[in-house]
C-alpha cells in the first residue's frame, strides 16, 4: 500500500514553461529580463503561443512539464512531457531533445 495518494492535476494546472533563447544561447524566463530586448521577439504571435500552451497541457502528465522554446532565430519548438527536474534550458539550443 502506498503512503502518498497519487492523483492527476487538473489540466489547467499542468506546467508549461515558455522560454526565450537568444542567438548566443542565453535563456530568458522572466518578463523583466525580456522587456529590454522585446524587439528581438516582436515577430512572435502571442495568441499562437497561448494556443500552444493550452494544447500542451492535456499532453503533460501531472508529474512532468512541457516547454515552449522561442528562439531569436525565429523558430519555436515544443518539448512535451519532459521531466520536472529538467532546468538546463541552454541544452534546447544545442539539440533536439
Amino acid at each position: 500500500m502506498k503512503d502518498i495518494t497519487e492523483y492527476d492535476l487538473p489540466i489547467e494546472e499542468r506546467q508549461v514553461d515558455v522560454v526565450h533563447i537568444l542567438k548566443d544561447g542565453h535563456v530568458i524566463m522572466a518578463k523583466k529580463e525580456l522587456d529590454p530586448i522585446a524587439d528581438k521577439f516582436d515577430w512572435v504571435n502571442r495568441d499562437e503561443i497561448v494556443d500552444m500552451v493550452l494544447g500542451l497541457r492535456p499532453q503533460t502528465d501531472s508529474n512532468r512539464k512541457s516547454i515552449i522554446a522561442i528562439f531569436e532565430t525565429r523558430e519555436v519548438r515544443t518539448y512535451p512531457n519532459v521531466s520536472k527536474n529538467f532546468t538546463d534550458y541552454t541544452l534546447l539550443n544545442k539539440s533536439g531533445i
